[in-house]
């Protein structure tokens, strides 16, 4: 048996019998050397049941594609956003269950750790409210360390001081796009006001719209880009993906706007090919000026 298989089986016993701070020091090197799921599920276990909370949090964040595709993983990593006061992701996880009885269960269970905190920690959540909703009043860094810290607001406080950041023209843009994209998981079905990359208000109610990601513009853009260029060039269909994503993220809602997905596309992979101007992709005039704006606002963000 290896140094290795030891500590796990050292850090399993440690958790069998409660002794979590040596099933914490054990898993810890274990995961370490094999970063594998189900070392994951241990480590963050462990953390969890020492009280580490957050830690356990952040370290489950490194699968939390596999947390979200079985229903006890599913379980567990909403446990501990309840336990790390995520209270956004484990509103999102909660309306995102799949059995209805589950659903009521776990909206109860987010709304009583919600009404919880309010009681232990008002001045705490006032304060970060406060940050949030003038959130402009900071530099970029700051920005991202505030809105960061809101997410683990209780959803009401997060969303009423959102009306007021949705509009701000000072707020650093990206985190405006962020917070549409977090409302709309929550399933609200209440209307909002926004400032749109092109410095106009438009009001909506997002859950009414698909996630940007699961929009028929960005499957059918999807499609044709892995098609297209996917098998030809996986790097650049790597890259191009990534754009892609960023720009419906950034169109997000009104992405029922790119009428022509795969002329979308074709510019993109004109202009990434330094080609533009040199074919006419069809784009229509309205996306066009979308799709220009968009680029010009990423180019202005960094972020293209």
């Amino acid at each position: 048996m290896t140094v290795i298989q030891q500590l796990k089986e050292q850090g399993i016993d440690a958790l069998a019998t409660e002794n979590y701070q040596l099933a914490v020091d054990c898993l810890n090197q274990v995961y370490d050397y094999d970063r594998t799921f189900e070392n994951n599920q241990l480590f963050a276990r462990a953390l969890s049941k020492n009280g580490q909370n957050d830690s356990a949090l952040t370290i489950a964040q490194e699968y939390v594609g596999e947390y979200l595709g079985q229903q006890k993983d599913y379980q567990f990593y909403f446990e501990l956003c309840l336990k790390a006061k995520h209270f956004i992701m484990a509103r999102r996880m909660a309306v995102e269950s799949i059995e209805e009885s589950d659903k009521v269960r776990r909206i109860e269970e987010v709304a009583a750790a919600e009404e919880n905190e309010r009681a232990e920690n008002p001045k705490v959540i006032d304060q970060a409210v406060r940050r949030f909703r003038h959130i402009a009043a900071f530099d970029v860094l700051t920005q991202q360390q505030i809105y960061q810290d809101a997410l683990n607001l209780p959803v009401r406080d997060f969303v009423d001081a959102a009306r007021n950041v949705l509009l701000d023209p000072d707020c650093f843009a990206l985190i405006r796009i962020s917070i549409l994209t977090d409302i709309q998981c929550l399933f609200l079905h209440q209307k909002f006001s926004y400032r749109f990359i092109d410095g106009e208000v438009y009001t909506t109610i997002l859950c009414d719209h698909p996630k940007p990601l699961r929009d028929p513009a960005f499957s059918k853009a999807r499609e044709y880009l892995s098609r297209t260029v996917g098998q030809e060039d996986p790097v650049a269909y790597g890259m191009l993906l990534d754009q892609l994503r960023l720009e419906m993220n950034t169109v997000f809602p009104q992405l029922d706007r790119i009428t022509d997905p795969i002329a979308w596309v074709q510019a993109d992979v004109a202009m990434f090919n330094d080609k533009e101007g040199r074919v006419d992709f069809a784009e229509s005039a309205d996306q066009k000026n979308l799709h220009e704006m968009v680029h010009h606002f990423l180019e202005e963000m960094g972020a293209s």
